[in-house]
């Protein structure tokens, strides 16, 4: 009998040796320790694996919040951008006045910023980029980070104006005269610190002239001889007021 059992509880023995060892599972600060070092080795992938499991495991308010500064971080290590710009922006609705803020608004900033397309393309980029940099400098003026703002809020601001001027002169060459002077007086009333207003100008000056206002053109082309005498267009637009 004691045999017969030996025999029959043996294949059960042998399974049981052979199994694999159950790694015990781990904390979502052990998760968060391994998702900063594989971030420090320039891990990524491994890093927002390992951050998300520490964030889902949710141990404490305050370790979540970390992960989620971290994810936001990784992502943007990674030079994924778009992934970078909604988790920033996620964290500043769901932590509002959190001590990194001014940070998280700056790399908010610079993800979009980083996204910017050309000016034939769409400018939602340059549009948030813009808005996030004017609230850091608006709501931290003494943040170190608000200092590098202003150039990129220029620049913004200018590329968004190439932008209207592009389409403006896309109207002029197919003749939509009217559409075109909307545009570019709605430029210069939008963007007066346009480091290219001259153009703006010249472009406008010769909507109304070709749309049948010769008065308006010239009055257009004379400000830009008066405010650019430098400018590079100045023989073209005496040129078009000597043939008025």
């Amino acid at each position: 009998m004691r045999l017969f059992l030996l025999c029959s509880l043996l294949p059960l023995l042998l399974l049981w040796g052979c199994a694999p060892a159950v790694e015990p599972s781990k904390s979502a600060a052990e998760y968060y320790q391994d998702g900063e070092a594989f971030y420090a080795r320039g891990q990524y992938k491994d890093a927002l694996e390992a951050l998300e499991k520490a964030r889902e495991i949710y141990e404490t308010a305050e370790l979540n919040m970390q992960a989620e500064l971290k994810i936001a971080d990784t992502h943007f290590a990674a030079k994924e951008y778009v992934e970078a710009a909604a988790a920033y922006e996620d964290f500043l609705k769901q932590h509002p006045g959190h001590p990194e803020t001014s940070r998280v608004m700056y790399q908010l900033g610079t993800s979009h910023f980083n996204q910017i397309l050309a000016i034939d393309r769409d400018q939602t980029a340059t549009r948030n980029a813009l808005v996030a940099f004017e609230s850091l400098v608006n709501l931290y003026p003494d943040d170190p980070r608000a200092g590098e703002a202003p150039e990129r809020i220029r620049y913004c601001r200018d590329h968004l104006a190439d932008n209207e001027l592009y389409i403006s002169r896309f109207y002029l060459k197919t003749e939509e005269y009217l559409a075109a002077i909307d545009r570019l007086r709605s430029l210069l009333e939008n963007y007066p610190d346009y480091s290219r207003k001259d153009q703006v100008l010249f472009y406008l000056g010769l909507g109304y002239l070709e749309g049948g206002h010769p008065p308006l053109a010239a009055l257009q082309f004379e400000n830009l001889l008066q405010q650019f005498p430098q400018s590079k267009l100045t023989a073209r637009t005496n040129d078009l007021l000597r043939g008025m």
